[in-house]
């Protein structure tokens, strides 16, 4: 009797925006998982926006080198493909004890892009300016980075 393999579809937990919110490891996800693109800080943080074909899901993976001493905070933002408020879905919080982190995953059919930053899980660190409380508070120019918009 011949043994039969599941594919990474037949496998996986979830499909398009039956993944949104949930893990992509927890859900098999990331057995087929692509990386649409990926940035790097120096050698101490990577940052990649993922995809997996048989879920139809994306997500943001962040890593960073065990020995940098600053926490780091990543998401995966979406926003509708037409335009709409963007939204991100955290990692954990990032530090020496837990080097590498997986966002929620998004529907793929969403705008996406992956985020890293230094201030808080739900920073977008794009904008060098923001306004808060009718204050403008400026940002450090080096607080994270981001991939494209995909």
């Amino acid at each position: 009797m011949a043994a039969t393999t599941a594919t990474a579809a037949e496998a996986a937990g979830c499909t398009r925006s039956g993944c949104t919110g949930k893990d992509p490891v927890a859900m098999g996800c990331d057995a087929d998982a692509q990386v649409i693109e990926q940035i790097n800080q120096g050698n101490d943080i990577e940052l990649k926006l993922v995809w997996s074909p048989g879920c139809q899901a994306t997500w943001a993976k962040v890593s960073i080198n065990p020995l940098y001493q600053q926490s780091v905070y990543a998401a995966l933002w979406q926003t509708p493909t037409l335009g709409g408020f963007a939204a991100p879905r955290p990692t954990p919080s990032i530090t020496t004890s837990n080097p590498t982190g997986v966002s929620p995953m998004g529907d793929w059919k969403m705008t996406s892009k992956a985020c890293w930053n230094s201030r808080n899980d739900n920073w977008e660190p794009e904008p060098l300016l923001y306004e808060e409380g009718g204050k403008v508070i400026p940002t450090p120019l080096v607080n994270g980075d981001c991939t494209d918009w995909i």
